[in-house]
């Protein structure tokens, strides 16, 4: 196979010398030119080893020539096959690959989806690297969002917080794939302030304990990728790095602190963009 190569532009270049040599990572692409697959679509995996120099390609593997069976979980075959890699690109990929993934030490993400394979690998190169610097991190714009609860019933506890605790309903959805009904309650007209996220999963009879029924606190962040970066690089972890959400432009990751507890990271889209998505016309199904 041809030999993939790029530049990393020469500032990005003298960062990430000094902290590695390289990195493994796979992408899922149709045809090696863009980053424009599916995780669940793909039957193969461009791997890749990317240094300061730029990305090499190493072989092409196919997810049927590394299946132990014709019965062996595509996903599992998937996770044996790449885990030599430390990240994979992909155009799109679920909340429970993803988290798999990040448990065997592969970070995956959607955010270089359509680009061309080199710049994206290019990219997220020296961005990686670039998270070593020691630099305070500038947290001006950042803010508290939502905390989220599980309840056992979501009409009683909606009426708990409106009527004896004057809150109001900003947002309410049936989720019928996941099985789960969420509200967002809180005191600000927009909800641009603090509010509570309210789950209720159809499928669970018994009532919640306080043990489990805390899911995470969440806060507004700019530049998401750089700071995660950064998180990891500080050795936090990270169950579920960045991704774009499959309904609006937010892009969230998922972190923890020293006790576990599960911190929601959202950079929403730039005003500019946000009044740009406004504007236009909504995509025909």
């Amino acid at each position: 196979m041809e030999e993939v190569q790029a530049p990393v532009q020469p500032a990005a270049r003298a960062e990430v010398a000094s902290h590695a040599s390289s990195l493994r990572v796979a992408v899922a692409t149709r045809d090696g030119q863009r980053v424009d697959l599916h995780f669940g679509a793909a039957e193969s995996f461009r791997v890749f080893d990317v240094d300061a120099d730029g990305p090499r390609l190493v072989e092409d593997r196919q997810i049927a020539q590394h299946a132990l069976s014709e019965e062996e979980d595509k996903r599992e075959t998937i996770y044996r096959m790449i885990s030599d890699c430390s990240a994979l690109l992909v155009a799109k990929i679920g909340a429970t690959p993803q988290e798999a993934l990040a448990k065997i030490g592969i970070e995956s993400t959607n955010l270089h989806a359509g680009k061309n394979v080199v710049d994206a690998l290019s990219e997220f190169y020296a961005a990686k690297f670039d998270a070593w610097r020691d630099a305070p991190i500038d947290a001006t714009d950042f803010r508290l969002l939502h905390a989220m609860l599980r309840v056992a019933d979501l009409d009683r506890s909606i009426e708990f917080y409106t009527q004896r605790l004057g809150m109001r309903v900003l947002e309410r959805r049936e989720h019928k794939k996941n099985m789960f009904s969420q509200a967002y309650l809180g005191y600000g007209a927009d909800g641009d302030g603090m509010t509570i996220e309210l789950v209720a999963n159809w499928l669970r009879d018994e009532s919640y304990v306080p043990g489990d029924a805390f899911g995470h606190i969440a806060i507004g962040v700019d530049n998401i990728t750089r700071l995660c970066d950064r998180l990891a690089a500080a050795g936090v972890p990270m169950p579920r790095p960045p991704r774009s959400q499959r309904h609006g432009e937010n892009i969230v990751a998922f972190i923890e602190d020293p006790d576990g507890y599960r911190i929601e990271l959202i950079q929403a889209p730039s005003p500019e963009a946000a009044a740009t998505l406004e504007g236009a016309p909504l995509a025909q199904s």
